[in-house]
């Protein structure tokens, strides 16, 4: 019976839109859900590495999204005070290792755009707003998602069904699936603005962190904004920090005068470190958000996310065709495995870096970077770690 279903995804974000995209091409039917009545307007994520842009471009959207983006060709850090630029990583280093020796800077909603009209565009897809899962049972050969609509509720049959529904997932929720971990006690204040930095940073790159023990800050140039990115101390009130009396007074701060600037968007989160007990329960698989979440430092969430999609697309789709069931439960493991163990471990020692206040440690995290990014062997072992390519060194 399954066979002649649709693939149910829950979720429109770039993992759930990403999965669809990928089955969808294989011929496989499916059906998305998302509660909000348009897509999310989250620029939170901005950042897409090469194997993320390999994977766009199997799925035949590569340029579409690489037109909507501000490709990043230099990684630069920096010590705040002292404005002492310690290293500079250029992606010409890797080169030889993928068609897309760069990351690009998108904002995830303008992701997300683009892809949805590619995914209606296909035959075997179909995409629905304003559908917000309230139920959903596994009947071992198929599942069906009971859903909120303008309309009523309605109930909707499917193969599997697939939670990309964020961090705070009703699927992984309804699974009763701990999601342990933890969260960082500070707090992190977004800036969108048009601020030039060239005055203070003569050699200010496209992507800077800024390394200092009481108040990091990560700068990011998209196509049409600058994202700032500050650690807000644990003492400070949140309206406080969001004000626009507040956030002027912290650039004026940051750049040891006032300036002028356009200030376009700004808002606090604080960071998880979360994992799944697992990704699949029977006909019901987690990918992205849903099944985990990750300090954003080195921009690897979304990515993870959407390499979610890419595997979980390939085992339903050997499934599908006939192969053993234990490819999902291999999806399931292996992922969570890299959850885990890799970008938890990366993202945290970015964290680290970003923070530190131990002398000798900020010394030694220095000096390394200096070396890495003079040792052409080392700048491009350490750029493919960054890019989420470690297993090509």
């Amino acid at each position: 019976m399954s066979h002649s279903l649709p693939i149910l995804i829950i979720g429109a974000g770039p993992a759930g839109l990403s999965l669809a995209l990928a089955l969808a091409r294989q011929g496989i039917p499916v059906e998305l859900f998302e509660a909000l009545p348009e897509l999310s307007q989250e620029i939170r994520a901005s950042t897409f590495h090469p194997p993320t842009l390999e994977m766009f471009a199997q799925w035949g959207v590569a340029d579409d999204v690489l037109a909507q983006g501000h490709r990043v060709e230099r990684l630069l850090y920096w010590e705040r005070q002292s404005r002492e630029l310690i290293a500079e990583f250029s992606y010409h280093q890797i080169a030889a290792d993928t068609a897309y020796p760069f990351r690009l800077q998108c904002p995830q909603a303008v992701l997300t755009r683009t892809l949805k009209p590619l995914v209606e565009a296909l035959p075997m897809a179909r995409v629905h707003l304003d559908h917000r899962l309230v139920g959903m049972q596994d009947y071992g050969d198929y599942v069906t998602a009971e859903l909120e609509t303008a309309r009523g509720r309605v109930t909707i049959q499917g193969a599997y069904l697939c939670g990309a529904d964020g961090a705070n997932s009703t699927v992984r929720k309804t699974l009763n699936l701990g999601f342990e971990g933890m969260t960082y006690a500070d707090r992190f204040l977004l800036v969108g603005c048009d601020l030039d930095l060239r005055p203070y940073f003569p050699a200010i790159g496209p992507v800077n962190y800024m390394y200092d023990p009481e108040e990091w800050v990560i700068i990011l140039h998209l196509a049409d904004i600058v994202r700032v990115v500050f650690r807000l101390r644990p003492e400070e009130e949140e309206a406080e920090a969001l004000s626009e009396a507040g956030i002027r007074q912290r650039m004026a701060r940051f750049l040891g005068q006032p300036t002028d600037f356009t200030l376009k968007s700004s808002s606090v989160y604080r960071v998880h470190q979360r994992v799944a007990d697992s990704f699949r329960v029977g006909r019901i698989l987690l990918l992205g958000d849903a099944a985990h979440i990750n300090n954003p430092a080195g921009g690897m969430g979304m990515n993870s996310g959407i390499h979610d999609a890419y595997y979980l697309a390939q085992a339903l789709g050997a499934v599908q065709q006939g192969g053993p069931d234990s490819l999902l439960d291999a999806y399931s493991n292996t992922r969570r495995q890299v959850a885990l163990e890799s970008i938890r471990a990366y993202s945290d020692k970015n964290y680290a870096d970003l923070a530190a206040r131990d002398e000798v440690y900020r010394q030694q995290r220095n000096a390394e970077l200096y070396a890495a990014a003079a040792d052409p062997a080392q700048a491009r072992a350490y750029l493919l770690r960054a890019s989420m390519m470690a297993e090509r060194v």
